[in-house]
């Protein structure tokens, strides 16, 4: 019988996984591949600054992307893009693979801490998270592979804390942690926030510190992170000077003003209307897809449901504290979301965007799941949690419905595959006024576009001399065009018209060769070259 009971609750632990990755699939085509969803590629496609890669013989070996962005999902995609073309599959299904091995992993963590029912409430939650799906699946944070490296490492040091006393199941989750600061320096907040919630364990802790387990954990740590480390010991520090900067203002505005942005991942509505078009927009049309006829069926006899609620759950499993209060597991993780937010919420220019708020998941999901085990009534608990996934997997039907009926907007539009058809590879030299397109550009033609950004010549109303020289220079080149958002579509505002204004004043004038629209027929970008007048 207790087989049997293993085996089946093994076997939903990778129904969830399924579900998340059946889920993210179902989403993945509807948007085009995003300016920093694309920034990976960068160091393989477009260029790699001196200061970010370590000269080994004869090799040049990318260390970052950016300061506070490794090479590790550079170097992974490096291998898949060896047996796989670039598509939007390729692209986007590993980082949903990695998505769904995290919801396995989490299953595993929670069922350690707080039992089997536990494990498959957390499991549920986080693979029917509307927030979870999408940032992973899109992954511009990027958060996917952070997500993945976090729960692994967490899950190994319980393993060591629990039983498995073993050097190599402690050097394991030091080394994912390591790799997940390597993949992205706001793990820095992170960690912050498990140094203070393992606290919480100190008697346990303390018992299990030597210092021969100290140092393998240093040393597992520092080999995972060994990238980030050359970097910024040969740039004195580089990602912390030039990105950490404290925010300048109250608590309590901090709390207003970057607490919605929680708020809004909880409960799931966070990224509709900006992955998925808004209705104002104005050009919607019928379901097309399967996947969107399917959706908008379920909506129609369902209802539109743009809000989970789970932030009212999570409010009310905070009030539940009577049937909690004595287990540690909950309180581990509310200390850890509170440290890890308030990480980010006082660095000048983090915390505000939901990429960022994801990163406290999957501790909330955590949470309720140990508060529903912990409750006297195991039949209202699983109520609860069935409800709460129900909840959840219509907001995903949400997100289905708006992507099929509106599109997507803004930097996710799928125009962006019809740019590149467009694009030619005969050595023409392709100038970009504008973001949100060059990184894209520059993968999906796999490095063999000639594509520069311009956008810093007319990010002002009144360019230097040495600027003006250039900009001459770039629309007096023959084999030269350029591409942009069309008027009203800009990331920099105002870039087109200072465009046409350096333009006019060197004796050239735009001439467009082509409006390139997306799917729903709504025009995003612009083809043109200058000429003389």
């Amino acid at each position: 019988m207790t087989n049997l009971s293993t085996r089946f609750r093994a076997f939903c632990a990778i129904a969830a996984s399924l579900l998340f990755f059946l889920l993210g699939a179902s989403l993945a085509p509807f948007a085009g591949i995003q300016e920093d969803e694309a920034l990976f590629a960068v160091p393989l496609y477009l260029y790699n600054p001196k200061e970010l890669y370590l000269r080994l013989w004869h090799w040049h070996i990318p260390l970052m992307v950016m300061s506070y962005v490794g090479t590790l999902k550079t170097f992974l995609y490096f291998f898949i893009f060896q047996i796989w073309h670039v598509t939007v599959w390729s692209v986007r299904l590993p980082m949903v693979c990695a998505g769904a091995l995290t919801v396995f992993l989490f299953y595993r963590f929670t069922t350690r801490v707080g039992g089997s029912f536990a494990g498959l409430c957390a499991a549920f939650l986080l693979a029917t998270d509307p927030i979870f799906l999408v940032t992973n699946t899109f992954d511009w944070g990027p958060v996917a592979l952070g997500h993945l490296l976090l729960v692994a490492g967490c899950l190994s040091l319980l393993r060591f804390g629990q039983h498995d006393h073993t050097m190599r199941v402690l050097a394991q989750g030091f080394f994912f942690l390591g790799l997940g600061l390597w993949n992205k320096a706001l793990m820095f907040w992170i960690l912050g926030g498990l140094i203070c919630g393992v606290t919480i364990f100190w008697p346990e802790v303390r018992q299990l510190l030597t210092f021969r387990r100290i140092g393998a954990a240093a040393a597992a740590f520092l080999i995972g992170a060994l990238p980030f480390v050359i970097f910024n010991l040969k740039h004195r520090n580089a990602t912390l000077g030039e990105n950490f900067r404290l925010e300048p203002a109250s608590i309590s505005q901090i709390v207003v003003g970057k607490g919605h942005m929680v708020q809004g991942a909880m409960n799931g509505s966070g990224l509709l209307g900006f992955l998925p078009a808004p209705d104002w927009d104005g050009y919607q049309r019928p379901a097309s897809t399967w996947r969107g006829k399917i959706a908008d069926w379920i909506r129609n006899h369902l209802g539109d449901h743009r809000r989970t609620g789970f932030d009212f759950v999570f409010l009310a499993a905070l009030a539940a504290v009577p049937w909690w209060w004595r287990k540690r597991g909950p309180w581990f993780a509310l200390i850890f979301m509170l440290v890890t937010w308030m990480g980010m919420a006082i660095t000048r220019g983090a915390g505000a965007a939901i990429h960022h708020a994801v990163l406290l998941w999957p501790f909330p999901q955590f949470f309720v799941a140990l508060v529903l085990a912990a409750l006297p009534r195991r039949r209202a608990a699983t109520v609860a949690a069935v409800a709460m996934v129900a909840m959840n997997l219509l907001v995903v039907n949400q997100y289905l419905v708006e992507f099929d009926r509106d599109g997507a907007f803004g930097n996710f539009t799928d125009a962006i595959y019809r740019l590149s058809t467009a694009m030619p590879e005969n050595h023409k030299t392709i100038y970009a006024i504008d973001w949100g397109m060059v990184n894209s550009l520059a993968l999906l033609h796999q490095g063999r576009l000639t594509i520069y950004a311009v956008m810093g010549l007319f990010d002002h109303d009144h360019p230097d001399e040495t600027e003006r020289a250039v900009i001459k220079r770039i629309m007096e080149d023959p084999d030269g065009i350029f591409i942009g958002h069309v008027a009203g579509r800009e990331v920099f505002k105002g870039v087109n018209e200072r465009a046409d204004q350096a333009a006019a004043s060197l004796g050239f004038k735009k001439e467009t060769i082509q409006v390139i629209q997306d799917s729903h027929g709504r025009p995003v970008f612009e083809i043109f070259r200058f000429g003389r007048v």
